[in-house]
C-alpha cells in the first residue's frame, strides 16, 4: 500500500468533508457563461442547459440556511405591513362613513369630525407603530442573517489563507 498521501487522522476525529464554497461556484458558472460558444451576430450564447440547471439546483440546495431565513423575513414584513394597511383602510373608511352620517346636524357634525380626526390620527399612529414594529422585527432578522453570513464569509476566507500558505 502506498502511503504517500496518507495523513493520520486524529483518534476520535471524522475527516472533515470540503466546505461549500457557494462564491466559488457562482465565479464557476459566470465562468461557463463567459467561456460558452456565442451566437453569430448576437450577445447570446450557448450552454448545456441540464448542466447549467443541475449546477444552479446544487447552488440553491446548498445556501446557507440563513439566505433562506432572509427571504422568508422580507415576506413576512410584507404580508405585516400590508395587514397594517388594510387596517388603516377599514379604520379610515369607517370614521368616513361614521362622520357622513352625522353632517346633518351642526353640533354631531361638529363632534363628529372631531371624532373622525382622533379616530384617523390613531389609526394612522397605529399603522406607523405597526410599520415600525415590522421594520425593527425585520432589521433584528436581516441582522442575524447578515452576522451570520459575515462568519462564514470571515470562515471561508481565513480558509483560503490557510490553503494559500500550505501551498506556497
Amino acid at each position: 500500500m502506498d502511503n504517500v498521501n496518507y495523513q493520520p487522522n486524529p483518534a476520535g476525529q471524522q475527516p472533515r468533508a470540503p466546505r461549500y464554497d457557494p462564491i466559488r461556484h457562482i465565479d464557476e458558472l459566470i465562468s461557463i457563461v463567459q467561456d460558452a460558444n456565442g451566437v453569430p451576430f448576437t450577445d447570446k450564447c450557448s450552454v448545456d442547459r441540464n448542466d447549467m440547471i443541475a449546477s444552479l439546483e446544487e447552488l440553491k440546495n446548498k445556501l446557507p440556511a440563513s439566505v433562506r431565513q432572509s427571504n422568508d423575513i422580507i415576506m413576512r414584513a410584507q404580508e405585516i405591513i400590508g395587514t397594517a394597511r388594510e387596517k388603516n383602510k377599514k379604520i379610515i373608511d369607517d370614521a368616513n362613513r361614521m362622520y357622513a352620517s352625522k353632517v346633518n346636524d351642526h353640533e354631531i357634525t361638529r363632534g363628529a369630525r372631531d371624532e373622525a380626526e382622533n379616530i384617523i390620527a390613531a389609526a394612522e399612529a397605529q399603522a406607523d407603530e405597526l410599520r415600525k414594529s415590522a421594520h425593527v422585527y425585520v432589521k433584528q432578522l436581516l441582522q442575524g442573517a447578515n452576522n451570520t453570513l459575515s462568519e462564514s464569509i470571515a470562515r471561508i476566507q481565513t480558509n483560503l489563507s490557510e490553503i494559500e500558505s500550505t501551498i506556497e
